[in-house]
């Protein structure tokens, strides 16, 4: 005999007991919450950018905050993991550099890299843009034995007055 069922003021309907049918709908729905929180471990943030160094290595660039705007105090956010197993790589303050460079192609400045406290494998440092515009960012230097100079598009840098409200 089946129980009794309940429909509640939303129309949905519940039943006295669990069936197998919504055991395996369950249990579907948590391992597709695992893989998307395990990806989202797994891989840097998708606003930034990531390029294979030496066949090894993979190198991720971005910036710590997202949008960037000018006048904002932000950081590198610099992310180097084994390309086999994606381990992060550390210890590489000092064989591996930074220069960003400004939205007119000309200006130049190197960032001194350190690591971020408590981030295996993620660098840092620290910059206050003030133009608006895309800039770039290059990396250089040696993870472990493999020397690389790799040169990142970053996103677009949009400026703080978009933001104010009233003018």
């Amino acid at each position: 005999m089946v129980k009794p069922r309940n429909i509640v003021p939303s129309g949905t309907i519940i039943v006295g007991e669990v069936t197998q049918v919504n055991r395996f709908g369950m249990r579907l729905v948590m391992y597709a919450l695992f893989v998307a929180l395990l990806a989202g471990i797994a891989l840097p943030v998708s606003a930034h950018q990531t390029k294979e160094v030496g066949g090894e290595y993979l190198v991720s660039v971005g910036f710590l905050r997202e949008p960037i705007y000018t006048g904002e105090r932000n950081g590198l956010d610099l992310i180097v993991r084994r390309a086999a197993d994606r381990e992060p790589v550390e210890h590489l303050e000092g064989t591996i550099f930074a220069e960003i460079i400004a939205p007119d192609g000309v200006t130049r400045r190197e960032m001194p890299v350190r690591a971020q406290h408590g981030q295996p494998g993620r660098y840092t440092a620290d910059i206050l843009l003030t133009v608006p515009g895309h800039y770039k960012l290059r990396i250089w230097g040696f993870i472990h034995d493999v020397e690389f100079d790799e040169v990142f598009e970053l996103h677009e840098v949009l400026d703080i007055a978009t933001l104010r409200f009233p003018n």
